[in-house]
């Protein structure tokens, strides 16, 4: 085997880490955009979300109308007892309050949470004051969520708590967020997560049909105002990070020693790196149990994908330097190559992980 042939497999080797550090840190990227223009568009009163219907025309017409009826209305988070992502929902203990001034309706009593399914509903207060009408409940409600895993264990979510009225659409009532009074509270901890901002704003929702009302036409459909409270949480640091992929990092460590032991050596030179592979596949397995299943590929996948690759590359590369001693019976030659393989993986290997690792970062 000629020295040539060993040089342009060690470019081959560093132009390949190089190619998927620019397709894995540009798709983690485009990901973490995308979550950002959800996000925003989620928050945002005049903007259509990606795969929710859109409102039509009579909607923005609706909201002008001088007979509707208002309703003030605030959340204050109390707790957040779960948030599963391989079950995809996440709990919320709340308070909700409604002020209004209209003794024709009572917005408390047909409310309903969007997505999500209300476990307990209490009246912790009620009444009339000066002509305001003020109701108070305390909720525990389980909304269904599909957690966005393509960056873990580097990402961030938004929790959208929806409220809607059933009874009454745009036409008749609309929400007006109480800014000044909604909250989080401080003693909300999420496990893995930190709360770094919420909002609460109120957007049409629209659904695709009429629900059968003769009040609209065909072509219209049925629209209610609805409030929407967002919790953006994030992963607050490293540790997670770290903690998940130690086992695949050490695999990949362990096996690049496997270089430092003599191509004489076959028996611990090879053994080495093939415990290092079933290592690696033995926390791949693990980390898999921590997300839901996704048909996307991820940061998860990148770091997994690439440590096994690496680790064949390692024992590919080890053949070719048994060859070469074989062939040319020069061990300086041979220890020359294996010193040289180490520095390319090494370097290749740990740059990709620390590049894709902020890729996927807020």
């Amino acid at each position: 085997m000629s020295k040539s042939i060993l040089v342009m497999w060690l470019l081959i080797v560093a132009l390949g880490y190089a190619a998927a550090m620019y397709f894995m840190a540009g798709n983690l990227q485009a990901s973490k955009l995308q979550a950002e223009t959800e996000h925003r568009a989620r928050l945002d009163p005049t903007a259509d979300e990606r795969g929710r219907t859109g409102m039509d025309n009579g909607v923005l017409e609706s909201i002008q109308l001088v007979d509707q009826i208002s309703v003030e209305v605030g959340i204050y988070v109390d707790r957040i007892p779960k948030l599963s992502m391989p079950d995809t929902n996440w709990t919320v203990d709340f308070y909700l309050w409604f002020r209004w001034w209209d003794e024709g309706i009572h917005p408390g009593k047909d409310f309903q949470v969007i997505d999500g399914e209300i476990v307990t509903k209490e009246v912790k207060a009620e009444f009339e004051l000066d002509g305001t009408r003020y109701a108070l409940y305390r909720v525990v409600a389980s909304v269904s969520k599909f957690f966005n895993v393509s960056r873990f264990p580097r990402d961030d979510h938004l929790l959208a708590l929806r409220i809607e009225n059933a009874r009454h659409p745009i036409g008749e009532m609309i929400f007006i967020p109480d800014v000044a009074g909604s909250a989080v509270s401080s003693r909300v901890q999420i496990p893995g997560y930190e709360i770094y901002d919420s909002a609460i704003v109120q957007k049409p929702h629209s659904y695709k049909t009429t629900r059968g009302d003769p009040r609209l036409a065909d072509d219209r459909k049925a629209t209610y105002s609805q409030l929407v409270y967002g919790i953006s949480i994030k992963e607050p640091g490293w540790a997670l990070y770290i903690k998940m992929f130690l086992g695949t990092f050490a695999s990949v460590a362990i096996c690049l020693l496997s270089f430092l032991i003599g191509s004489t050596q076959t028996g611990p030179r090879f053994s080495v790196s093939i415990g290092a592979f079933f290592a690696a596949v033995a926390s791949n397995y693990l980390v898999s149990q921590l997300i839901p299943k996704s048909g996307t590929v991820g940061l998860t996948d990148f770091v997994t994908g690439t440590s096994l690759v690496t680790i064949f590359l390692v024992i590919l590369t080890s053949t070719m330097s048994l060859k070469l001693l074989e062939s040319s019976a020069d061990a300086r030659l041979q220890r020359s190559f294996d010193l040289s393989a180490l520095a390319v993986f090494l370097t290749g290997y740990v740059t990709l992980n620390v590049v894709i690792a902020q890729a996927a970062s807020i």
